[in-house]
C-alpha cells in the first residue's frame, strides 16, 4: 500500500469516528498534489471533500466535490454519492438533475437486484429531490405532482418501512394542510425509527469487531438529526405524545443532546396551553385539523395553575428547559444555535416560572422521582456538577 493509499484510509477512518479535523490534517501533505501529479485521483478529491463537508466549510468542498463528479460521471469509481451531495449544495433543477444521475448510476450497476444499502442510497436521493422541490422549486407548477411520484416511489422502494420516508410524507401534506394525514405520518415515522434504533442497539451490544462497531455506532449517532427534526414537525400537528417518545429516544442517544432537552421542555410547553385551552373552551373539539390555527394564537392562552395536570406540565417544561441551560454553560458561546436554544428556553422560563433549582437538576439528573413541593437534602453540588 502506498503513502498516499495509506493516508487516504487513514483519513476515512477518522471520518468514521466524525474527526473531519484529524482527517484534514492526515490530507494536507497531499493537498497540492491535486493541482498536478493527482489531479484525476477521485478518491483523493472525494476524501477532500467529504472532510471539508464534515468539518463544515462547504465553500471548501465544493471544488473537490465537482472535480470528482467530472472524473466519475457513471460512478464507477468513487460510487454515486458525491452526485447526491452534490445536488442537495447546487438545489434547484441542476440539483435534481444531478441527483437523478447518482440514482441512475446505482440501478445501472444493480440491475433488478437492488442490495439493502443501494435501495437506502436511492431513496435518499429521492428525499432529496422532494426537499428541493420544496424549497427551491416550490413555485414550479408540477411541485406537488413531483413530490407525490418521488415520494411513491421512495415507499414502494422501501416497502412502506422507511422512516425516512414517512417523515418526508409528512412534510409533504403538511404543506397540503392535510394536517390529519401528516398526524398519521409522523406516528409511523416515529414506529418504524423506533425500530430502526433498537436493530442498531441490539447490533452495537452483539457485535465484537471494532471497525464494524464504528460504523454502527455512527449509525445510531446519526439518527440524531431526523429524530430532532421528527419532534419539531409533531408539535405542528399537535402529536405531542409521539413528540415525547422520540424526544426519549434522542435521550437515549446522547443524554447532554442541548436541543432534545429545549424540545421536550417546548413540547411540555405546549401541552400545558393545550389543556387550559380546552378547559376553557370545552365547545371547541382541538385535532391535527384545526391545531395549525391553535398554533397561532397559543400566546395568548392564560395557564390555569390550579389545575393538576397543567401545573406537572409546567413543571417538566421547566426541568427540561432547565437542563438546557445547565447545557448551555458549558459549550461554545459563540455558537449560534446554542444561542437561539439559550434564548428560547430563557423566554419560555420567564412565562412559566423560571428555571427549577439546582437540587432539583441534580435529583433529576440521577433518574430520581422529583416533586416540585419536595423538601430536599443538602447535596455536595460543585461535586455533582465537577464532571
Amino acid at each position: 500500500m502506498s503513502e498516499l493509499e495509506s493516508s487516504i484510509k487513514q483519513a476515512k477512518e477518522a471520518l468514521a469516528e466524525n474527526n473531519a479535523k484529524k482527517a484534514l490534517k492526515i490530507l494536507k501533505p497531499f493537498k497540492s498534489s491535486l493541482r498536478k501529479t493527482n489531479a484525476d485521483n477521485v478518491i483523493l478529491n472525494e476524501v477532500f471533500a467529504d472532510a471539508y463537508l464534515d468539518n463544515g466549510q462547504v465553500e471548501k468542498a465544493y471544488p473537490f466535490l465537482e472535480r470528482a463528479c467530472e472524473l466519475d460521471p457513471e460512478g464507477q469509481v468513487g460510487g454515486p454519492n458525491k452526485f447526491f451531495t452534490m445536488g442537495q449544495i447546487i438545489g434547484g433543477q441542476d440539483g435534481v438533475s444531478i441527483i437523478t444521475r447518482g440514482i441512475m448510476n446505482i440501478s445501472s450497476t444493480a440491475g433488478d437486484n437492488l442490495t439493502n444499502d443501494q435501495v437506502e442510497k436511492i431513496v435518499g436521493g429521492l428525499l432529496s429531490m422532494i426537499e428541493i422541490w420544496m424549497t427551491d422549486l416550490c413555485m414550479e407548477p408540477n411541485a406537488e405532482e413531483q413530490c407525490e411520484e418521488l415520494i411513491q416511489r421512495a415507499m414502494e422502494l422501501t416497502e412502506g418501512k422507511s422512516p425516512e420516508s414517512w417523515s418526508t410524507l409528512g412534510s409533504i401534506r403538511i404543506s397540503q394542510q392535510k394536517f390529519g394525514e401528516a398526524y398519521e405520518a409522523f406516528s409511523q415515522a416515529w414506529n418504524f425509527f423506533d425500530l430502526k434504533k433498537q436493530e442498531i442497539g441490539n447490533d452495537i451490544t452483539d457485535n465484537n469487531d471494532v471497525t464494524q462497531m464504528t460504523g454502527l455506532q455512527s449509525e445510531y449517532v446519526d439518527l440524531l438529526q431526523p429524530l430532532l427534526s421528527l419532534v419539531k414537525m409533531c408539535l405542528e400537528v399537535g402529536a405531542y405524545e409521539v413528540a415525547l417518545k422520540v424526544v426519549a429516544a434522542v435521550r437515549d442517544i446522547d443524554e447532554d443532546n442541548i436541543e432534545g432537552h429545549y424540545l421536550e421542555g417546548f413540547t411540555y410547553y405546549l401541552m400545558s396551553k393545550f389543556e387550559t385551552f380546552k378547559l376553557n373552551n370545552p365547545e371547541v373539539k382541538l385535532h391535527p385539523e384545526n391545531i395549525y390555527e391553535f398554533n397561532q394564537v397559543i400566546q395568548e392562552v392564560p395557564l390555569d395553575l390550579s389545575h393538576e395536570l397543567i401545573t406537572q406540565f409546567i413543571y417538566d417544561s421547566r426541568l427540561a428547559l432547565s437542563f438546557a441551560l445547565q447545557m448551555c454553560t458549558n459549550v461554545d458561546s459563540k455558537d449560534e444555535v446554542v444561542q437561539e436554544l439559550l434564548g428560547g428556553a430563557n423566554a419560555l422560563l420567564q412565562e412559566i416560572g423560571g428555571p427549577v433549582d439546582a437540587k432539583e437538576i441534580l435529583r433529576a439528573k440521577k433518574g430520581e422521582t422529583v416533586n416540585e413541593n419536595e423538601d430536599f437534602e443538602e447535596l455536595d453540588l460543585e461535586e455533582e456538577f465537577s464532571d
